[in-house]
């Protein structure tokens, strides 16, 4: 059994009038010592791109293969696994005719000779693979469930709208980590794959290294002991949720997915959990200040799965007029702040470049780098660099402004959109 406990971050002092208020909410599961619940089950669905394009070079297929094999190793006893095939169709390639096998020594070894046999040809219908994970899980609603999905390209055999209906008729029913391998995938169809069905979207450059990495996956799902955890968040009436966002491990946002449940509350569902903890940033706007000498509750935050309440925490600040208490800024709502600032500049420089206008681009995504060089996030300052020239001579075109460096390979502002959503924690923490 896991227990979770909520910690609370915020400013403890608004000024006089202010409706606004922000808090970081860090949100941890931690194993209690106590035996399991019984009847916690767990399925696992294995989704290979088998398409023409992972035959080029071999060494794609041939790596793509040994993770999955990795994958059923990592399994553990008793888990109902599937692996799928996936071209312009997809196809249930092990158990043979279908549906779910158990792990064990001997379907592990049955499947590993199955996965060992496929081969690369066809097409890439991403929703179709999606929605055949989808109708596995059907009969399992009570289980964890969790699918890793591997493609190299492009999602070109189905339209745009068959891939949203897809997404659309896969949500809350499982959870499902994509991984593109090599070049030419593309970041908007991995992301699509894990914001809406709450799993982590990653590039592997190296098919080397894709073992490694499917193992993580299989070791982190494994883990999972609740299959449904979701945050309850009570605010005052006449206030509303402007921003409820998970800011770490990944950058997620939850606010559209929320669910009006009775009087101020909204529940946001957050996906199966095991040990570990997470960030989430609220605001919280069109509160009604009050001049009392105790702090105000802002917001009542619960932990929830299958109607129980696990554990809670309140958001609790003071109106005042005095500027040395109400200058007094939570460093960790600053820190969760500036996550969600770094990836809106960097979605703003993406769509700008999108639509050709550099000048934008290079304004936003230099804005991106100051901010994440400011929050010492290293690995997205280091993508950041190679794309945008932040530091130009003053003769340049742009007039000393940043801007997009023209030779970059395009398949770096890829990589960007996908590396970016991975956070950085900020140690250490008082909480209030």
């Amino acid at each position: 059994m896991i227990g979770f406990r909520v910690d609370v971050y915020t400013d403890e002092y608004l000024p006089d009038g202010v409706t606004d208020a922000d808090a970081l909410l860090t949100v941890c599961a931690e194993d209690d010592g106590a035996p399991d619940e019984p009847g916690v089950e767990h399925v696992e669905v294995i989704v290979i791109d088998c398409s023409g394009s992972m035959s080029t070079p071999a060494t794609k297929i041939y790596a793509a293969r040994r993770a999955a094999c990795a994958a059923v190793d990592g399994l553990r006893p008793g888990t109902l696994f599937a692996v799928i095939r996936g071209t312009g169709t997809a196809q249930v390639v092990y158990p043979p005719g279908g549906g779910l096998a158990r792990a064990a020594a001997d379907t592990r070894d049955q499947a590993r000779r199955t996965i060992n046999r496929m081969s690369a040809a066809g097409g890439t219908a991403i929703g179709s693979w999606l929605l055949a994970a989808r109708d596995l899980f059907a009969d399992h609603p009570d289980a964890v469930r969790h699918a890793i999905l591997l493609t190299d390209g492009r999602n070109e055999h189905e339209s745009a709208a068959d891939f949203a209906d897809a997404l659309a008729a896969c949500r809350e029913h499982f959870q499902c980590d994509s991984r593109g391998v090599g070049r030419g995938w593309v970041a908007a169809e991995l992301t699509a794959v894990s914001d809406t069905l709450l799993g982590t979207a990653r590039d592997i450059a190296d098919p080397a290294d894709l073992v490694a990495d499917f193992q993580a996956m299989t070791k982190a799902a494994m883990a999972r002991a609740l299959p449904a955890v979701s945050l309850r968040v009570w605010i005052p009436h006449g206030a509303r949720i402007s921003t409820f966002k998970q800011v770490h491990p990944t950058l997620e946002d939850l606010l559209e997915r929320g669910t009006a449940v009775g009087g101020q509350e909204t529940e946001f569902p957050t996906g199966a959990w095991g040990a570990g903890c997470r960030d989430y940033h609220l605001s919280i706007s069109g509160l009604l200040p009050h001049r009392i000498t105790r702090p105000s509750r802002l917001a009542r935050i619960a932990v929830v799965t299958d109607g129980r309440r696990l554990a809670g925490g309140d958001v609790q600040a003071m109106w005042t007029a005095d500027e040395q208490l109400h200058t007094q800024v939570s460093r960790e709502v600053r820190h969760s702040r500036g996550v969600i600032d770094l990836a809106e500049a960097i979605r703003l420089g993406m769509a700008a470049r999108g639509r050709g206008d550099l000048a934008a681009a290079g304004a936003h995504l230099g804005r991106a780098l100051d901010l994440a060089r400011a929050s010492h996030d290293q690995a997205t300052a280091e993508i950041l660099e190679q794309v945008v020239e932040d530091d130009p001579a003053e003769d340049d075109p742009a007039g000393g402004a940043p801007w997009v460096r023209p030779d970059v390979d395009p398949h770096l502002f890829e990589v960007l959109e996908v590396r970016y959503r991975f956070t950085q924690a900020l140690e250490p923490r008082t909480a209030r």
